[in-house]
């Protein structure tokens, strides 16, 4: 069976409270040898919130999710009984692959509200350039997921924003790979609990966003604040979680990763370029008018609507080309839509160009 046919709900412990992270040493009792494998900005946000005990050992990366972090933290953590991730979604994927590499238990605490990295059982992998290579599936979920309101209140609101527009796509993938599929009428109760789950998460995001940003730029817990980093860091996963496949990434995460080939996106955050796929996604599928009544929000969020927005100024014709044929790929995601070409991906991308001119 496929790791992504199988039901994962979501990690096997889960808090989201205020100060949590202040008793994050009652959590490591019983482990002898935990490890914590962070980068160094997240991890002195941290460490300026809380302490860790003593005997925890401590790697710091400041590489991509890439094999070579991967191979080189397990190296150096040989000895671990558990790998704690403190960070974004970089640094927790590596951490999810150490501790599956070392076949041991991994603890996650988010340092930002970027993805649903947290709460998923799987990493995405690149290369050591930053270039998207594939996403492996682990075989345990989260031993522990630890969600501090509090202290994510302090952290990137430009991260907040990305996530925001990463979970905002669950809806727009999954709901595009079930229409599509001509058995749609033979789909299980878990993957429609998924796409109910999708709806869910985008109502609260178009409903919460406004108010739960400026949470975060005035330094405010919210009920919409807490909505919001629940709805990006925990309920997002259970999409995939229930819907294997069919909820899993499509056209929108093609198109990222396509654009991830593309030096001059490297800067831009993973969720605004998932956002972008989610205008490209829906011009390919003739719905147009989707598009125009999602651009309000965009506008108000800062996501990226077109090339000069994600910094491709130059050589235009040579990046559609990339970014197409990256997205055509028979194992991408794309294909769980249906059949599109080459051609296909730069029109949609030119048509939206053209879209936002006359806008």
């Amino acid at each position: 069976m496929r790791p992504e046919d199988i039901v994962r709900s979501g990690p096997n412990q889960y808090i989201c409270k205020e100060g949590i992270l202040k008793d994050i040493a009652s959590f490591l009792e019983g482990f002898h040898s935990p490890v914590v494998v962070t980068g160094h900005k997240s991890f002195q946000a941290f460490l300026n919130y809380t302490n860790l005990p003593a005997h925890v050992q401590v790697i710091q990366s400041d590489r991509y999710s890439s094999d070579t972090a991967v191979n080189s933290i397990s190296a150096n953590a040989s000895q671990a009984d558990v790998i704690i991730g403190v960070g974004g979604g970089v640094i927790l994927d590596t951490a999810k692959s150490v501790a599956d590499r070392l076949n041991i238990e991994v603890i996650t605490i988010p340092t930002v509200v970027g993805t649903c990295a947290a709460s998923t059982p799987l990493s995405v992998i690149y290369d050591d350039s930053g270039s998207f290579i594939r996403v492996d599936y682990h075989k345990r979920s989260s031993y522990l997921t630890l969600v501090d309101p509090v202290f994510l209140l302090s952290s990137p609101v430009d991260y907040f924003k990305s996530g925001i527009g990463d979970t905002l796509v669950k809806w727009y993938e999954a709901e595009a790979i079930i229409r599509n599929n001509i058995n749609n009428d033979l789909f299980s109760i878990m993957v429609q609990t998924g796409l109910n789950n999708s709806s869910f998460i985008k109502a609260i995001l178009l409903e919460e966003s406004i108010n739960a940003i400026q949470s975060i730029e005035t330094h405010t817990i919210s009920s919409s604040f807490t909505k919001v980093l629940e709805a990006v860091i925990t309920l997002a996963g259970t999409v995939g979680g229930y819907g294997g496949r069919y909820g899993r990434m499509a056209g929108a995460h093609a198109i990222h990763n396509g654009l991830s080939f593309i030096e001059e996106t490297h800067s831009i955050l993973h969720g605004q370029k998932v956002a972008y796929g989610i205008l490209v996604q829906l011009i390919l599928e003739n719905r147009t008018e989707e598009v125009v009544d999602l651009l309000p929000f965009y506008h108000d969020l800062g996501f990226p609507t077109n090339f000069k927005d994600l910094g491709i100024t130059h050589h235009k014709e040579q990046a559609m080309k990339l970014i197409a044929a990256h997205a055509i790929k028979p194992e991408e995601s794309l294909q769980l839509m249906g059949s599109y070409s080459d051609r296909d991906i730069i029109e949609a991308i030119k048509q939206l160009e053209s879209l936002l001119i006359k806008k």
